[in-house]
């Protein structure tokens, strides 16, 4: 090597994979966490385990970072896992709001049979609607 060559400054393709195959074993292990949940490592790792259909012991080298080539078979199965919970999640999410929309609506019509002009304000905001506030209320005065 000459002096004016000095040293490539790109990465080797060695050096490439190796920081990969190191991503790879970080993402495992943080999605094994999150497949637990709250609790022990033992708790978390049992349901991580049931969430993902896999070994005990696979999910605990996984979230040890024991492992560091994880198959790519293996890889598949956890972001599956994770992507199967994050959709049951927004499920579960859906059906509160449903549940709390169908609450605030019941409430809306008790307040209305006591007493509307009373209750006037509760009953807007529990539809959501502002009374003489922001945005809505300058518009009115304009009109």
């Amino acid at each position: 090597m000459t002096e004016k060559q000095g040293r490539s400054r790109e990465k080797s393709r060695r050096e490439t994979e190796i920081m990969r195959a190191e991503l790879i074993v970080d993402e495992m292990a943080s999605a094994v966490r999150f497949l637990g949940g709250e609790g022990t490592a033992l708790a978390q790792n049992n349901r991580a385990a049931r969430a993902a259909r896999l070994p005990h012991t696979v999910i605990e080298r996984l979230r040890w970072k024991k492992i560091k080539r994880i198959p790519a078979d293996i890889a598949d199965t956890i972001r599956e896992a994770v992507e199967r919970h994050n959709e049951e999640s927004l499920a579960r999410a859906r059906h509160q709001l449903a549940i709390a929309e169908r609450s605030n609506g019941a409430l809306v019509a008790r307040l209305m049979e006591i007493d509307a002009d009373f209750h006037g304000a509760e009953i807007a905001r529990l539809r959501g609607e502002t009374v003489g506030v922001g945005r809505h209320a300058d518009l009115s005065r304009r009109e």
